[in-house]
């Protein structure tokens, strides 16, 4: 059986909401649920295999107990195999400082009011969270009929608490949140996935009592990355691992002397198209990649086949939330699992923002991609590595890449690339800032490894490849060597094991650059969805681009009506965003040269359109009277 790990983290939330049931039913239609039906149906056989097993071993052995609590930490049987007995175990104001959340407060620096309302994160741990809290204020409802725990109540608290107590408030404070056991957590996250669910949190995983288990790509791996790839909204946070001062266990000692560290990783933790997180100590405020100081217990990556984990870091020491004690306790713990609520907690504060100037929200692989692409260096290194992963999590810069987005200048894009083909997009710099370019994207599950120890197969099925092209130059992503992990990462080469690839360009010329997006092989199901994130450019000066002056837009100001006249250059579509980059009127143009706007519907105000055509984008200021 499995054993698991618990993580804490402490934030506060405010009132209970829940998305809309018109938004939950789009991301369902977007979702492969025939699919995700059948998956439950094998889930649920699966885990009446696996309890009978449980029963079975514990007749055998009455002096065996099935869960065991040490104050924070939980460790409970999660399956029998060939007499292994695998355990789940947890992994145990300034988090929100940390990750920098709170810039998107109202009364943060951006100028937002962004702080989970009407978004839900659901939570699965060693039990469930004391829903009577004053701090959740009938906000947080039980998915299931698990246990009460202080670990998922400090969890479940680090998300959504609301703040009564201001030391508790959450990440993501005025949302609500679904608390689980992890008992059958692959049906119920299927389930949730089937509803519309976008955000999860797992602050454990399990103990390991054979060496192949350390860095393996194991079924629970495959199985979470199947739940993902047909719920491509659906993204799943877990924590790294509290494993690198286990001496006081042989098997780890031994492994931790042999691998100097690395190599901790598995389980759902070792899944490709989750997100897992390390913890660090607190960073009030940041001026350098030394500013981030890693804990003394958080586990380091590679995977087995050498994938980045963890991809992110945050706050997981020294964490206050809500405890399970009565309706008002709290207490202090540290470890990833106080870490990965602070990432989920962000994760929803960055889904609700862009769904905010946005028709839809993010794609799964489009948040976890921008999580990694925005995240403040960390560690001796430039790049990413095997203990910091992509660095500290930066809400605030992830939140100016969205606002940036409207404005041209930077981009968000959600792709499919075919078998045999090539894309590419033209992008501008005007030399100010580093260009900074980045694909992520969900891809199908690998093969699982049962029992073989560092196997050097690849578990990426679908390999896509990014370069940046100008003139005779070739820039490449980074990418880090397995075979010697405390060595930095290059960038002068492929990267052949991520499903998210990065490329730095820090002293750019002026002028235009090509982005190529390319495949290997022969794409599994004949072409793969990808996400392109692009920052450092300025798309109001690309060529080609519509020429403003002869672009003709009247009365401006308006009060009622806008005319438009391109001269004779047929036109595809118009945008309308307000100064905050929300969008609030767009249409789709039959490549019509003259057009009209009603502009009866839009608030008196300034607005900016952008006016889109084969030859591209021209941007204009506009005023409602």
């Amino acid at each position: 059986m499995k054993n698991l790990y618990l993580f804490f983290a402490f934030f506060s939330v405010c009132s209970l909401f829940s998305q809309t049931q018109e938004e939950r039913v789009d991301i369902v239609k977007n979702s492969n649920v025939e699919a995700l039906k059948e998956l439950k149906s094998i889930f649920i056989k699966n885990n009446l295999e696996r309890e009978l097993r449980i029963s079975q071993f514990l007749a055998q052995n009455p002096q065996a107990k099935r869960r065991l609590q040490n104050g924070f930490e939980i460790q409970e049987i999660y399956d029998v195999i060939n007499d292994e007995v695998i355990y789940h175990k947890t992994f145990n104001l300034n988090s929100s400082i940390t990750s920098r959340a709170n810039k998107l407060y109202n009364g943060g620096s951006l100028g937002l009011n962004i702080q989970g309302q009407n978004m839900t994160a659901y939570v699965w741990d060693g039990g469930t969270a004391r829903s009577s809290h004053q701090e959740f204020n009938t906000k947080v409802t039980l998915g299931d009929g698990g246990s009460i725990s202080s670990h998922a109540t400090h969890v479940t608290g680090t998300i959504v608490a609301q703040g009564i107590n201001s030391l508790l408030r959450g990440i993501a404070f005025n949302a609500s949140a679904v608390s689980y056991d992890w008992s059958d957590d692959d049906v119920e996250v299927t389930d949730a996935a089937l509803s519309g669910m976008l955000v999860s949190n797992h602050s454990y995983g399990i103990t390991v009592t054979s060496l192949w288990r350390f860095g393996a790509y194991d079924a629970d791996s495959r199985d979470f990355d199947l739940i993902a790839f047909n719920a491509p909204f659906y993204l799943g946070v877990t924590a790294a691992g509290n494993d690198r001062n286990e001496f006081n266990n042989t098997l780890y000692a031994n492994f931790l002397s042999n691998k100097g560290g690395y190599n901790l990783i598995r389980n759902m933790q070792a899944a490709k198209n989750f997100l897992t997180v390390g913890a660090v100590d607190q960073v009030l405020n940041y001026t350098a990649p030394s500013s981030v100081v890693m804990s003394d217990f958080s586990s380091w990556g590679p995977t087995d086949d050498g994938r980045i984990k963890p991809e992110i870091v945050t706050k997981g020491t020294s964490v206050i939330s809500t405890t399970s004690l009565n309706d008002t306790s709290s207490g202090l713990s540290q470890g990833t699992s106080m870490a990965s609520p602070g990432i989920a907690g962000t994760a929803l504060l960055l889904q609700q923002y862009y769904k905010s100037i946005n028709p839809t929200y993010m794609r799964a692989a489009t948040l976890k991609g921008l999580l990694m692409h925005t995240a403040d260096e960390a560690g001796l290194d430039r790049g990413p590595d095997y203990s910091f992963g992509w660095g500290l999590a930066n809400a605030e810069r992830a939140a100016d890449v969205i606002t940036k987005r409207p404005l041209l200048r930077s981009i968000i894009e959600e792709n499919t690339l075919n078998n045999a083909q090539t894309f590419t997009k033209s992008i501008y710099s005007d030399g100010t800032e580093p260009i900074m370019v980045s694909i992520s994207w969900t891809d199908r599950p690998g093969t699982a490894n049962t029992s073989t120890i560092d196997p050097t197969n690849l578990n990426i099925v679908n390999d896509l490849d990014v370069r940046v092209i100008r003139g005779t130059s070739t820039f490449f992503p980074w990418t880090l060597n397995p075979v010697t992990p405390w060595i930095a990462a290059v960038r002068d080469s492929d990267n052949f094991r991520d499903n998210f690839e990065k490329i730095e360009i820090d002293n750019p010329a002026q002028g235009n650059y090509q982005i190529v997006v390319s495949h290997k092989g022969t794409l599994t199901g004949s072409n793969q969805n990808f996400s392109l994130i692009v920052s450092g450019v300025n798309q109001t000066l690309s060529t080609p681009i519509l020429d403003n002056s002869h672009i003709f837009i009247n009365p401006n100001p308006t009060t009622d009506k806008l005319f438009v006249n391109t001269s004779h250059v047929p036109v595809s579509k118009y945008e309308i965003f307000d100064l905050q980059g929300r969008l609030v009127k767009r249409s789709q143009i039959n490549d019509l040269t003259s057009f009209t706007i009603d502009m009866n519907d839009i608030n008196v105000g300034m607005y900016l359109i952008q006016i889109q055509s084969a030859n591209g984008v021209s941007s204009h200021k506009i005023i409602k009277k």
